[in-house]
C-alpha cells in the first residue's frame, strides 16, 4: 500500500509495496520513470515487512529511473527518504521537480546493496514549484537478486529559509569547518569578484558571493562554465547547495548547486573590510572582500613566491595574490599601497595553509600617498586595548562624518550599536565576560573592524 500526502511536515510516502495492480505497485511507475516494466517484479521472500517487496532489474552501466506517482511540492522543502535494501547493484534515491538545473531531477550519491537487509537515509529538497514532482530511486548495474527494496517512507523534515552567509561560515571548530558542511543550505549575496580562468588559463567558472560587510560574510563558489550561472561583480543571487570543505576552504561546487537564481543585476558590492595586513591570516576573513592601507611591498612577485607578492602595513606581511588578476604594472619593493580585493584561502602541500588578498582589476591596487588616501577610518584609534570596563574611541580625521560602530561578541551577536557623535567616545564594556569582541566601524565610504580584549 502507498499512501500519498501534500501536508506540511508530513509523511510524504509511506510504502511496504503490499498492493499491485498488474504487475506493477500501486502508487508507483509514475510518469519519469524508464525502467523497464519488465524490470519491475514482485517479491514474496525475504522480504523486510509485510508480504511483498519490490525488486528492480537493471544490469545496464547507464541508470534507470523507478519513479513515485506525482505529488505537490514547494521550493525549499527538506525531505528524508528512507528504505530497505538488499541484493546486488547500485542505487539513489533522486526528486524531479522540473528544475532549472540538471534537466528537471536532482540525485543523492550512489548505495551498493549487499546480501543482507540494510536501512538507507537520504535527503531530497525541492528548488521549484511543481504540482507533477516524482521521487526516484535510480539503479544501475544489478545482478544476482537484483535491487530490492521495501518499507520506503518519504517524510518532509524542514523548509530552507534564506540563511545568512555569517551563520554558514561562523566556526568555533580548530580546522575551520563550516558547521552546515555536507548540509543543503539556502543563502543569496552580491557577487563580488569573479574568475574565468584557472592557472592554467583554461576556462574556468570561479565567483565569490558576500550578502554583508564584515567578517564571515563572504562564501567562495566553484562552478562549471557551461552551467549558464554567467555573472559578473554586482550581480545578486539566490542558491540552494551543499556546503563543502576543500582543503580547509569552504566552498559551494557546481555539481551540488541543485538551485540558482539570477535575482538582479548592478547592485552595490558590500563595502570592503578595512583591516590591518598582519590580520589577513584570520578564518573569519575567508571569501570576505577587504582592503589594506599604506602597506609596503616587501617581497615582489617571483617563481619563489609562486607569483605573489608580499605588503606590510607595520602590523606584518599581507601575501597578495594573482588568482584573479595579475598585479600591472608590477609591484615595486619598498613602494607603499592600498590593495582591495577578495581574501582566497589554500593549505596545499607545497605551501602550507596560506591567506591571500585577491585584487579584481587595476583600481584595486593603488600607490598609496598617505592618511588620506588610505580613509579617514585609518586615523581612528581604540584604547585602552586589552580593557576592563570601558573603551575610548577617538576619531581624528574622521570626526565631523557619520561613523556607525557595532560591538560584537564571538558569535557575531551584536551588543553594542550607535553611532559617534563626537571626536571622542567612550564605549562602557561593563557586564561583558572576558574575551575576544570586535568592533566594527563604518563610515559611508568604508569599514574597519578592530579586535578588543575585555581582561579583568
Amino acid at each position: 500500500m502507498i499512501a500519498l500526502a501534500t501536508l506540511a511536515h508530513a509523511q510524504i510516502v509511506q510504502s511496504g509495496f503490499e498492493d499491485w495492480t498488474g504487475s506493477l505497485p500501486d502508487g508507483w511507475y509514475g510518469a519519469k520513470s524508464n525502467l523497464p516494466q519488465s524490470g519491475v517484479s514482485q517479491v514474496t521472500d525475504n522480504v523486510h515487512g509485510g508480504t511483498y517487496a519490490v525488486r528492480l532489474t537493471n544490469t545496464e552501466a547507464s541508470h534507470k529511473r523507478f519513479t513515485t506517482q506525482p505529488v505537490t511540492v514547494t521550493t525549499g522543502q527538506v525531505f528524508e527518504v528512507n528504505f530497505w535494501l538488499r541484493g546486488g547493484g547500485q542505487v539513489r534515491s533522486g526528486i524531479y521537480d522540473n528544475r532549472s538545473e540538471g534537466f528537471g531531477y536532482y540525485y543523492n550519491s550512489y548505495v551498493t546493496a549487499t546480501a543482507s537487509w540494510t536501512q538507507v537515509t537520504q535527503t531530497v529538497v525541492a528548488v521549484n514549484n511543481a504540482t507533477d514532482a516524482e521521487f526516484i530511486f535510480s539503479v544501475l548495474s544489478t545482478s544476482g537478486e537484483n535491487i530490492v527494496i521495501d518499507d520506503v517512507t518519504i517524510t518532509e523534515t524542514a523548509a530552507l529559509s534564506v540563511m545568512p552567509i555569517h551563520d554558514i561560515q561562523f566556526t568555533s571548530a580548530p580546522d575551520g569547518a563550516s558547521p552546515y558542511a555536507g548540509q543543503i543550505v539556502r543563502f543569496g549575496g552580491i557577487i563580488t569578484a569573479v574568475d574565468l580562468l584557472d592557472n592554467n588559463d583554461q576556462p574556468q567558472l570561479v565567483y565569490w558571493v558576500q550578502d554583508a560587510s564584515g567578517p564571515w560574510n563572504g562564501i567562495y563558489v566553484k562552478d562549471f562554465p557551461d552551467a549558464g550561472h554567467n555573472v559578473v561583480i554586482g550581480d545578486q543571487v539566490e542558491m540552494i547547495a551543499k556546503v563543502t570543505e576543500y582543503f580547509g576552504l569552504t566552498e559551494i561546487y557546481g555539481a551540488d548547486i541543485q538551485s540558482f537564481t539570477h535575482v538582479a543585476s548592478g547592485q552595490t558590492v558590500p563595502a570592503p573590510l578595512a583591516i590591518q595586513s598582519g590580520e589577513l591570516s584570520n578564518e573569519a576573513l575567508e571569501s570576505v572582500l577587504v582592503r589594506i592601507h599604506d602597506a609596503s611591498c616587501t617581497d615582489v612577485p617571483s617563481g619563489i613566491n609562486y607569483g605573489n607578492w608580499s605588503a606590510d602595513d607595520g602590523s606584518g606581511a599581507a601575501l597578495i595574490g594573482h588568482q584573479i588578476w595579475v598585479t600591472t604594472p608590477a609591484p615595486t619593493l619598498g613602494q607603499a599601497y592600498n590593495v582591495t580585493g577578495v581574501v582566497s584561502y589554500s593549505d596545499y602541500p607545497t605551501t602550507g595553509p596560506e591567506y591571500h588578498i585577491e585584487p579584481r582589476m587595476t583600481a584595486d591596487v593603488e600607490t598609496a600617498s598617505g592618511i588620506a588616501e588610505a580613509g579617514v577610518l585609518a586615523t581612528v584609534t581604540v584604547g585602552p586595548n586589552p580593557t576592563a570596563d570601558m573603551l575610548t574611541i577617538a576619531l581624528g580625521q574622521a570626526a565631523g562624518r557619520r561613523v556607525e560602530y557595532t560591538l560584537t561578541d564571538a558569535t557575531g551577536r551584536a551588543l553594542r550599536i550607535g553611532v559617534l557623535t563626537s571626536n571622542r567616545t567612550v564605549l562602557g564594556t561593563e557586564g561583558l565576560a572576558n574575551g575576544t569582541y570586535h568592533l566594527t566601524l563604518r563610515s559611508a565610504e568604508l569599514l574597519k573592524s578592530i579586535a578588543v580584549q575585555v581582561v579583568r
